[in-house]
């Protein structure tokens, strides 16, 4: 039925009493010890062969990367090995595997012949399928097995061959089987067109775009095998896999789609989907307005969220190029679907999770493209049992199918929009209101929402694309590029666009703030300043001993406005104080004159000014915040600026307490700024404030010891911090300076 050209043969005297007794020391002595694992105090022996995509870069001093060697780095997180890496071919490294020559080799199925000769874990490393490949050009070869009969087939001398020899079996088809030692050699003959037919792993063509799928002929679970040898590392490697997959259940699923996301079968199209793109130069995409992230149209009548980013990304990702796409923004769920079925739109988004509202629409349902979990919002004790009146919007079929489907014996009442539908909970027409789950934390913390409660519904809602029954083209095309894109990618996306949702003003914040006292302070320190600057700035050279005393007067209140600011979080007494003089001192060490050096030291002492709109509950809790309650504390950063941005004489004052939490990669917030897009004056008090944390004592811990702390600062340069500035620092610590006694800087005029 086949032939062979070339087949090595491998055998293992295995001898089971020597093997026992090397088990039971290696475990005695991996129990003994909880030391890195080395063989023979020397790092674990990786077999490391080229394999695109799987693991790349098989020589030395090459950069490696890929699915395997990024799995060999997580593994290292949890075992604390270090690696070794053998090169050769995958036949070479097999061999040395069962000589134990090498510890470790990746990518190896499960065969009963194996079991004796190699150690396998617990868990596999991942999954695939077997793919038979032709070159697209070639119409001989089709999807019949028939037209592979005489064919030159080239496949890894690997267990590929056996499930490629008793796939040819089943269909009575006799090929002739080229075996390769690397798969190097097998694709380099493939583009030669010296083979006309390849057997790969699932994705083993990476992103040849001249490729098509004929077949799949079997699937394996791929493993990450050990020496046999050495079970002290089996062990090790089951204990590591299992943590991983409790730690990090979704960590296989997000390599893969890392890794794969433009493999051979996503980019080798069906007839149908070629048929599309010859018939189509344009898409014509429909989406809800008013609806972010999801979708909306901008001021300018443009389309903006999530679906702007999405669809060129589709298109992108399969490398589909000419096709133009045209956005229509419809107020009504009905309005859309009419003009689909009205040809005037060709993609309707979103659509919700029903199959069966979506076929009674006429429409088919993409894959999913995010999965939420829906929040009921209410103004009373919420009681599951009682009979509910909820209110819908009449214009969001994504709402309308859901609340259907959740709460089929609801009495509902119709409304405009979403606001009007929280407004008749507020007013008490109606019980409830459903929002989607990217929704309804921004909308939420609106201050007219406030007195509302909301509790998670256990039905997940499916978002998706509708497409009209019988487009089956468009509908595998955009299914295919669903799923190239990983959902945590999507999701990334969409919180561009929920802030959008959220207005927090400084009305809101008087609104909300039951600290009257407060309040009036804020007020009267900037009505005072305003007037003290007005009155006195048009006179600064000629009038140099008034402006002293305005500067005293306003030292003054920005003292005693800070002494309020650490008074309101008494486990942070003397934190504002603290920074301030630690930024004044970095400043002076880093070039700054003295005149600048207090301008930083004032701006410093406002830093945390946004936090007196922070609850006391959540500033007093003794323990580690949750989300929820760390998200209103970052809020602090921008209602800080917010309130001192009305001293516009002054502009720099507000920089401090509005950008001294970003960060230097641009992870922070509130705005993420990044590297020089950070004032200096906010990236001085950013490594202040960060020493003074983490070298305060704070409820739920103790500070850390001093050179903890550097370390931590240390860490964080290039990342968290201006590496000039954060070993600035780390000298001006080493050099005692932080002990040093205050110097007078009273007769310093800084603005």
């Amino acid at each position: 039925m086949f032939s062979l050209r070339d087949r090595n043969h491998m055998s293992w005297d295995h001898k089971r009493i020597l093997l026992g007794i090397l088990i039971i020391c290696s475990i005695s002595l991996g129990l003994g010890t909880n030391n890195r694992v080395y063989a023979n105090d020397k790092p674990v022996r990786v077999g490391y062969y080229e394999n695109e995509i799987f693991q790349e870069g098989a020589k030395e001093g090459s950069v490696k990367s890929g699915y395997a060697y990024e799995y060999y780095r997580k593994l290292s997180e949890y075992t604390g090995w270090e690696y070794e890496y053998v090169y050769g071919t995958y036949a070479d490294l097999y061999n040395m595997l069962i000589d134990g020559e090498i510890d470790l080799l990746a990518g190896l199925a499960m065969t009963d012949d194996r079991k004796d000769i190699i150690g396998y874990p617990d868990a596999p490393m991942g999954s695939g399928l077997y793919n038979l490949i032709k070159h697209d050009t070639d119409n001989s070869i089709t999807s019949a097995p028939v037209s592979f009969e005489g064919r030159s087939i080239g496949v890894l001398d690997s267990v590929l061959v056996d499930a490629l020899r008793d796939y040819l079996k089943e269909q009575n088809v006799s090929a002739d089987i080229v075996l390769y030692d690397d798969y190097v050699s097998l694709f380099e003959d493939f583009d030669n067109d010296e083979l006309e037919i390849i057997a790969v792993e699932g994705n083993g063509a990476y992103s040849r775009e001249n490729s098509v799928v004929l077949c799949t002929f079997g699937s394996s679970d791929f493993y990450l095998c050990v020496n046999i040898q050495r079970q002290d590392l089996l062990l090790e490697l089951n204990s590591a896999q299992t943590m991983l997959a409790n730690e990090e259940p979704n960590y296989i699923t997000n390599l893969r789609n890392r890794y794969y996301s433009g493999s051979i079968s996503s980019l080798a199209f069906s007839d149908s989907e070629k048929e599309w793109l010859i018939d189509n130069d344009t898409l014509d995409v429909g989406y809800l307005e008013d609806l972010l992230p999801y979708c909306d149209t901008d001021e300018d009548g443009n389309v903006t969220g999530l679906v702007k980013d999405m669809i060129p990304q589709i298109l992108s990702d399969l490398n589909i190029t000419g096709v133009t796409v045209n956005y229509h923004g419809f107020r009504s769920y009905y309005d859309m679907i009419q003009a689909m079925d009205k040809q005037v739109i060709d993609l309707a988004f979103p659509v919700e999770g029903s199959l069966f509202y979506s076929e009674e629409n006429g429409i088919y349902q993409s894959s999913t493209v995010l999965s939420t979990v829906n929040e009921l919002v209410y103004s009373a004790t919420y009681d599951e049992n009682l009979d509910k009146v909820i209110a819908v919007n009449k214009n969001c079929g994504l709402q309308y199918y859901y609340i259907m489907a959740v709460f089929p014996d609801a009495k509902l009442r119709y409304y405009d929009s979403v606001y009007e539908c929280l407004d008749a909970v507020v007013n008490g027409e109606a019980d409830g209101t459903v929002l989607n789950g990217l929704r309804a934390y921004d909308i939420l913390k609106n201050s007219k929402y406030h007195d509302l409660s909301a509790i998670k519904l256990g039905q997940r809602d499916e978002i998706c694309f509708g497409i009209e029954i019988g487009n089956k083209g468009l509908l595998k095309l955009i299914n295919r590029g669903l799923s190239v894109i990983d959902e945590d990618y999507v999701l990334n996306m969409a919180s561009r666009y929920t802030d959008k949702l959220y207005s927090y003003t400084v009305k809101d914040f008087l609104k909300d703030n039951s600290e009257i006292g407060v309040t009036f302070l804020i007020v009267a320190f900037l009505v005072i300043l305003f007037i003290l600057v007005l009155g006195y700035q048009q006179k600064i050279e000629e009038e140099k001993n008034q402006r002293a005393s305005i500067q005293k007067i306003f030292d003054q209140m920005i003292m005693a406005f800070a002494k309020m600011i650490d008074k309101k979080d008494e486990y942070t007494s003397g934190h504002s104080f603290r920074v301030a003089d630690y930024s004044r001192k970095l400043a002076s060490k880093i070039g700054y004159s003295k005149a600048l050096c207090q301008k930083v030291y004032n701006v410093a002492l406002l830093h945390d000014i946004g936090k007196i709109a922070v609850p006391s509950r959540i500033l007093h809790k003794p323990n580690p915040l949750d989300d929820k309650e760390y998200s209103i504390v970052k809020e602090h950063a921008s209602l800080g600026m917010e309130i001192l941005q009305e001293i516009d004489a002054f502009p720099e004052i507000s920089l401090g307490a509005g950008y001294h939490h970003e960060k230097y990669d641009g992870t922070g917030y509130p705005e993420g700024l990044k590297g020089d897009e950070i004032p200096k004056i906010a990236q001085i008090i950013s490594v202040a404030d960060a020493f003074d944390a983490m070298y305060s004592t704070r409820p739920y811990r103790k500070r850390m010891k001093l050179e903890d702390c550097l370390e931590e600062i240390r860490k964080g340069e290039g990342t968290q911090f201006n590496p000039n500035i954060a070993e600035a620092f780390i000298e001006l610590v080493h050099e005692g300076m932080l002990d040093v006694d205050e110097e007078s800087y009273e007769d310093v005029l800084w603005w």
